[in-house]
């Protein structure tokens, strides 16, 4: 790693060892999960409704419920939550594994609860209208936009039609059911009376009858009856119509009615039934001829059975599968073809003794009413488990780099917000949290650790809660590697001569992974020409410092052109010992200025006229004695001494002239 690496890395993402011990095995916030199989409350009404029932999401993201409360007729109504705006970074969690309890998502999302008082009560007039609420129970979302209420009571309604379809500003675009109280042998053709959970799949309305065990079926929007359906052997409207048997294919008190969008779904409360037990069923319904069939398929030869248990309501959410609303007890979710439970649909730390209904939003989060404390609540999953994380010694002595993979959010989950990491030095026995703000970041380097082997842990958190963390042992800090080093450039002088200037200027970096302190550079020559020591201070990790001297062309570097200089740095490292590196450098100078003396010829020797009369020929034989070589150095030598001193010569004369040319033209 460059030092430039190292020292962003240093200042983005340090993080100290902390000094107090946090534990985040401790339990969280009441209704956040602790595990990734778990639910948690991401919203919270923060109220206790009793009567509170039917719970839907409409198409723009308003969260409607409803209150029958016979003990205070004010309270009495059609609410709605108005969504403002999500933002995942606005709820209950602050940070380091720790959350607050102010509603969440619920409060901080949407804008409610707005009480519709009356029946024809408007978006734009909540409060007016001069109709008043018989009885609210199941409340349900339109295709286009609007909402269908069932007011439950249709003998005391006023129009007697007891569900009422209104459009997207809230204004009454149809009902249907007629009430009435003719006993199920005589029930009037339109008659229908508590039927608390219903459904509207394309323009059929699909409601229970719940004490004559009969689906009634009418157009929508107009309310038009249409035709009845009931079990096996049952005969709606032609006698008391009691269960028939124990089994598949009859209604025992129906409750809820739902569709997945290719069938019919009913819930009843089974209190009639031999076992005392709620069923589950899935019809296949023919139009045209006004029957139906039960599907076999469904659960166990038909039907989903609880005994003594008894069923509200059924839901399909937008992933298919099913969930079953008890009369008591935690809602459940099944996989479509209801033959496997996959999990119960509850937060920890805050039960409910009744749950009443739910929906689901297109991210798969849940809006639930249930009697009592936290009357409407949104829940989602808490995050997935951790994958990926490593842990390495890191650039910096005492550190580690640890690293994970991103845990995306995946429908049903909140977002996650902060992945929080921990540190033990005891196997995992004790946990210390690392502390800092928020992050979805997905490495962090931990620094200041003390020698020794260290586990860690990391986890993602949302609002919902924490998820399975990851956990990685037997990390080494990287140990101490103290160095330092030094690079140094001369500048010449801009006009070359004696005297002129010229700048040395050393490059002092902390090449090693521990901070130093007293750092210094000593220049072999400074002012004066002589040794200078110049203080550099503390060095982080990666850290450079530039520092200058200046000396004067001596004379002898005139005639050179060059110039050179040497600086050695030295510094203290976190144990008291030194660092030490050193570095030169040579300034090419330039021509100086003033006269340039010419070379000056060598002299020749003389050379002996040939006699031409009497010329030296090879045919004459040399002296014997006097060495043969002596008269063929003289003769032949005399030429190379005479270029040998020409050379001598012009080295001398003009060694300075050739030199300053030759550097010149390089």
């Amino acid at each position: 790693m460059g030092a430039a690496a190292v020292a962003a890395l240093a200042t983005s993402l340090l993080v100290s060892a902390p000094q107090a011990a946090l534990a985040l095995d401790d339990p969280l916030l009441d209704g956040k999960a602790e595990g990734s199989s778990e639910y948690g409350l991401i919203g919270d009404s923060l109220t206790a409704i009793n009567n509170i029932y039917g719970v839907t999401v409409d198409a723009a993201g308003s969260i409607w419920y409803a209150v029958t409360d016979d003990s205070a007729a004010a309270n009495r109504g059609i609410y709605e939550y108005r969504p403002t705006g999500f933002d995942a970074a606005v709820g209950d969690y602050r940070g380091n594994g720790e959350y607050t309890e102010t509603g969440g998502y619920l409060t901080s999302a949407w804008e409610g609860p707005i009480q519709y008082a009356n029946r024809d009560s408007t978006a734009a007039d909540p409060a007016g209208g001069k109709l008043p609420w018989a009885e609210p129970r199941g409340v349900i979302s339109l295709d286009d936009g609007g909402i269908a209420v069932s007011d439950t009571n249709g003998n005391l309604s006023d129009p007697p039609g007891t569900i009422l379809f209104y459009d997207d500003e809230h204004r009454i675009a149809g009902n249907a059911g007629l009430g009435g109280d003719q006993g199920c042998s005589e029930l009037a053709e339109g008659e229908l009376a508590w039927a608390p959970f219903f459904t509207v799949t394309g323009d059929r309305l699909f409601a229970p009858y719940e004490g004559c065990n009969v689906v009634s079926v009418f157009e929508v929007p107009g309310g038009d009856p249409l035709y009845r359906l009931t079990g096996e052997g049952q005969t709606a409207g032609l006698e008391n119509n009691g269960p028939v048997t124990d089994g598949p294919g009859n209604l025992d008190e129906i409750y809820g009615v739902s569709s997945d969008g290719d069938s019919i779904i009913t819930s009843d409360l089974g209190f009639n039934r031999a076992t005392k037990a709620g069923m589950v069923q899935r019809w296949k319904v023919d139009d045209p001829s006004g029957s139906w069939e039960l599907d076999t398929s469904f659960g166990e030869d038909g039907a989903i059975a609880f005994p003594n248990q008894m069923i509200y309501d059924t839901v399909v959410g937008p992933e298919g599968y099913l969930y079953v609303v008890p009369q008591t007890g935690a809602v459940l979710r099944y996989s479509n073809d209801g033959k496997e439970l996959l999990d119960e649909v509850q937060v920890r730390d805050v039960p409910y003794t009744q749950a009443r209904d739910l929906d689901v939003t297109t991210e798969g989060w849940i809006v639930m009413t249930a009697k009592g404390e936290h009357s409407l609540r949104l829940m989602a999953r808490a995050p997935s488990p951790m994958t990926g994380f490593t842990g390495s010694p890191g650039a910096l002595a005492g550190s580690v780099e640890l690293a994970w993979d991103e845990n995306k959010t995946v429908y049903g989950q909140a977002p996650v917000l902060d992945y929080v990491v921990e540190r033990s030095a005891d196997d995992g026995k004790t946990w210390e949290l690392i502390e800092r703000e928020p992050s979805l970041e997905t490495s962090l380097t931990v620094t200041e650790l003390e020698p020794g082997t260290y586990s860690f842990r990391v986890t993602a958190y949302s609002e919902a809660g924490r998820g399975d963390a990851a956990t990685i042992d037997s990390v080494i800090p990287s140990e101490e590697a103290p160095a330092i080093d030094v690079s140094l450039t001369g500048k010449a002088p801009a006009t070359p001569g004696a005297g002129e200037p010229i700048v040395w200027t050393a490059t002092v970096t902390n090449a090693g992974n521990t901070p130093l302190a007293d750092a210094e550079a000593v220049f072999m020559r400074g002012a004066d020409d002589a040794e200078e020591t110049v203080p550099v201070g503390a060095l982080d990790v990666g850290d450079e410092a530039v520092v200058k001297v200046t000396t004067e062309t001596t004379p002898e570097e005139v005639a050179s052109l060059t110039a050179e200089n040497a600086v050695a740095v030295q510094a203290i490292d976190p144990s008291g010992g030194k660092v030490a590196a050193q570095a030169t450098a040579t300034v090419t100078l330039g021509e100086p200025i003033g006269p340039v003396v010419p070379p000056v010829d060598p002299p020749v020797d003389p050379v002996d006229p040939v006699d031409p009369v009497n010329p030296v020929t090879p045919a004459d034989p040399p002296a014997v004695g006097k060495g043969a070589g002596s008269g063929l150095a003289s003769t032949g030598g005399a030429p190379g001494i005479a270029a040998l001193a020409l050379a001598a010569l012009l080295l001398g004369g003009g060694a300075v002239t050739l030199l300053v040319r030759a550097r010149r033209t390089v």
